[in-house]
């Protein structure tokens, strides 16, 4: 349920499939990795300006030497953002191999070795920067395996498909917190409020869905608020999906 205390993981939580990939580790184990800057999109999108709504605090590395001669590097990193004149701070750590030991093969016959990295700091470093925007909720819905199901993944890509991925080019963009500050969320969200109470079918929900879709493509709406918006639609159909069973019961 949508409340004050998980505001930002309803605006930050949802991923755009287009900006995500699978990868494979070890012992065959796949999963979905979300891309570096979309996450940092979301946190521009929200906040503002990166140095400005919000930031990225001096980074510390940790070198340590592992087994078989290999050399690893960690990072602790912190992330800062202003909301509400007040600022808050999360911390992340990371890390990545600067030198890897690499099996001999035989078949190939390649002899063992090691490989350095030369970008393993600046893995580290990313790696740590997206593990703190996790305690914040960007990408929420990977991280809590949503991305598992084929059918969530296909709603998402359907949501983000019919929304615009850049204002129109005579609007001025603001990052929704500025949107916010003026008042002019409070104004959507009351009149979403105000047409949903008339909305007592999927049929006149789903009308009203695109009614409100024109209007994220006519004003450049940010994603920050299409996210609160998908999400107080989903939380109606909810309701109405259950107040049908009931009525089916009677």
């Amino acid at each position: 349920m949508s409340s004050v205390n998980t505001a930002l993981w309803d605006n930050l939580g949802r991923t755009d499939p287009k900006h995500t990939k699978g990868f494979t580790r070890g012992g065959g184990f796949k999963g979905t990795a979300i891309k570096p800057m979309w996450s940092y999109l979301r946190m521009t999108e929200e906040f503002g300006p990166c140095g400005t709504g919000w930031g990225v605090g001096e980074p510390t590395f940790q070198v340590v030497p592992g087994d078989n001669r290999e050399v690893l590097v960690y990072c602790t990193a912190s992330i800062w953002y202003r909301r509400d004149d007040a600022e808050a701070r999360v911390y992340g750590v990371g890390g990545d191999k600067v030198v890897s030991y690499i099996k001999a093969n035989e078949q190939y016959n390649r002899p063992e070795r090691w490989e350095s990295d030369d970008e393993a700091f600046k893995k580290a470093f990313t790696d740590a920067v997206t593990n703190a925007l996790k305690l914040i909720g960007v990408g929420a819905d990977v991280h809590m395996g949503l991305f598992d199901d084929n059918k969530y993944v296909n709603t998402m890509r359907e949501e983000f498909a019919d929304t615009p991925a850049t204002a129109p080019a005579n609007t001025q963009t603001k990052s929704s917190s500025q949107l916010k500050k003026d008042g002019a969320w409070e104004k959507i969200k009351a009149e979403l409020d105000s047409d949903l109470v008339d909305c007592h079918s999927i049929v006149a929900l789903n009308t009203l869905k695109e009614a409100y879709r024109a209007k994220v493509r006519e004003n450049g709406w940010p994603s920050a608020w299409q996210f609160a918006l998908s999400n107080e639609f989903g939380l109606a159909e909810e309701a109405i999906k259950k107040t049908e069973i009931l009525l089916a019961g009677e």
